[in-house]
């Protein structure tokens, strides 16, 4: 059964069957190693103070990755130390705004150089390149990055695997994932020998995927939906015991559990023995700047 950690339910989950340790460190992230931050742990809606989607890799200090932006992560990714002039590859799972709105947020005023990553289009859904034309290009929303932003976009197919970004020993690798008809993908990032998934929103209906996040050290999973959801929920989110058993046959490492909100708060603990019954590893319930720190 797994180990669950979760400092905000300390006394909220007393009494289950799962071992409860109050451990995580919610200070800055180490100067040395591979550091996972949780920007925003929240979901859509309300998110009970949570901010949306957003994930920040610190390699040895420094402030390298950010996967998604989602709304409200703004101030976190200030109040984490983090510097976009360290930021070398912003990597978007989908166009959902709990997942993308924050993102011109991030860089006002002083705009930045990086890689953009993001799925290709559909109806309904720009592909990241129109993306950032209708937000950052001349005549775009935000024109008046226009000179402060230095954009090299990575436009991925969902329909396979892609490399998507290579730097010194950091390789990052993406894809589509099931999210109804909204083009979504997961990621993979390998710094050294440590390796980090992010399954972003899914149905897990697709068992490639257990393939693409194997063996992966820790698992960041989002858990939006309760063991009986139905309707546009279900048909968009997996279930706690589909993602305890995606985590359990991929033999994950750790799974940190996000996109928590209102919609399923008052069944979390539920949602967590399910996970438990399902999953034999550490799983950490994932709180805003709460630091993790990768082996």
């Amino acid at each position: 059964m797994a180990v669950i950690k979760a400092k905000a339910l300390c006394g909220l989950i007393a009494g289950c069957l799962f071992s409860l340790v109050c451990a995580i460190s919610y200070a800055a992230c180490s100067a040395n190693g591979v550091q996972l931050q949780v920007l925003g742990s929240g979901g859509p809606g309300d998110s009970m103070g949570r901010a949306s989607s957003a994930y920040l890799l610190w390699i040895n200090g420094e402030s390298k990755v950010l996967v998604d932006a989602g709304s409200g992560s703004k101030n976190h990714f200030y109040q984490s130390g983090a510097r976009m002039e360290q930021i070398d590859l912003v990597a978007l799972s989908h166009l959902h705004p709990d997942h993308s709105a924050e993102l011109p947020a991030i860089l006002w005023p002083g705009g930045g150089s990086f890689d953009l990553a993001g799925p290709t289009g559909s109806d309904g859904f720009p592909s990241i390149t129109r993306f950032t034309d209708l937000v950052f290009g001349e005549n775009g929303v935000y024109e008046i990055f226009q000179g402060r932003v230095d954009i090299n976009v990575i436009e991925l197919d969902t329909s396979v695997v892609s490399q998507v970004w290579q730097q010194g020993d950091i390789t990052v690798t993406g894809m589509g994932v099931p999210h109804g008809g909204v083009p979504t993908l997961g990621y993979r990032v390998e710094v050294g020998d440590t390796s980090i998934g992010f399954t972003s929103d899914q149905t897990g209906s697709n068992p490639a995927f257990v393939d693409f996040i194997r063996g992966v050290d820790s698992l960041v999973i989002h858990m939006a939906a309760n063991e009986n959801a139905t309707g546009i929920v279900a048909d968009l989110h997996a279930t706690p015991s589909v993602w305890g058993q995606m985590a359990e046959a991929a033999n994950a490492g750790q799974v940190v559990v996000s996109h928590i909100s209102t919609s399923n708060a008052d069944q979390l603990q539920e949602n967590l023995q399910i996970l438990a019954d399902n999953y034999s590893g550490e799983v950490l319930v994932a709180e805003d700047l709460m630091c993790v720190d990768l082996p």
